[in-house]
């Protein structure tokens, strides 16, 4: 257990690191009503993150992955296009990070955090204010329209079909990367809930450090799962040579 689990500390790291969720985040709980709106935000992006885990882990688990035979070929490929995509998303990640979240973190409206983000679609960049409905909505559309969260979820969901863990061994890693995926959005909400609008302040500074330092952090994360990937990858081709 403690082999996948070290293979998985990265994966979740890197979508606790995730800067776009935090820096929407902190723009809904700086916004009117913000513990509703923040509560509903978890929701949506916990959601997001359950869906979209046991989507990938079901088609592994019945596409037979973990038996104990050499990984199919489907599976070494899909181990080369993670590392692939997850490298490139770190590059740009980092390239993006002085320019996109720079914008994000100037935005002190939903309008102005939906223009700092073109990439979200009409329905999440058309509101005038947070409502819970809108947060739940944005928060799951967050998650699920980041190609990098998905491909760390694929990541997470194959490294442990390919296990030969027991369920319950399992069942324990799945709660664990889910609770990891989730904080990045519960600590900041759990903050507000507790001390109320004293914690604008502290919001502030969270988006200050994420700005300066949350670019660097998230690619560097990327790259060593893209490295991991990549190592899986090349040990499936070698083992047939």
């Amino acid at each position: 257990m403690r082999t996948v689990l070290w293979e998985l500390v990265p994966i979740a790291l890197g979508v606790i690191a995730s800067p776009l969720a935090v820096m929407a985040l902190l723009g809904v709980l700086l916004s009117k009503d913000s513990r509703r709106t923040g509560l509903a935000y978890l929701t949506g992006w916990t959601i997001a993150v359950i869906v979209s885990f046991l989507f990938w882990y079901v088609i592994f688990v019945v596409s037979a992955v973990g038996e104990p035979r050499e990984p199919a070929l489907w599976v070494r490929l899909l181990h080369l296009l993670l590392a692939i995509g997850l490298g490139t998303g770190a590059v740009l990640t980092y390239r993006r990070a002085r320019t996109v979240l720079t914008r994000i973190a100037a935005a002190r409206t939903p309008d102005e955090i939906a223009a700092a983000t073109p990439q979200l679609p009409g329905i999440l960049r058309s509101a005038t204010q947070f409502t819970p409905t809108r947060a739940l909505v944005v928060g799951g559309g967050i998650f699920l329209l980041n190609p990098l969260n998905i491909s760390l979820v694929i990541a997470a969901a194959l490294e442990i079909a390919l296990s030969s863990l027991p369920s319950v061994q399992r069942v324990w890693l799945i709660a664990g990367f889910i609770v990891a995926a989730a904080a990045p959005v519960a600590v900041p909400v759990s903050v507000v809930l507790i001390r109320g609008e004293k914690a604008d302040p502290l919001l502030d500074r969270l988006r200050a450090w994420v700005v300066r330092n949350n670019g660097m952090l998230s690619a560097g994360l990327l790259l060593v799962v893209a490295v991991l990937q990549l190592g899986k990858a090349l040990d499936g081709v070698l083992g047939t040579m």
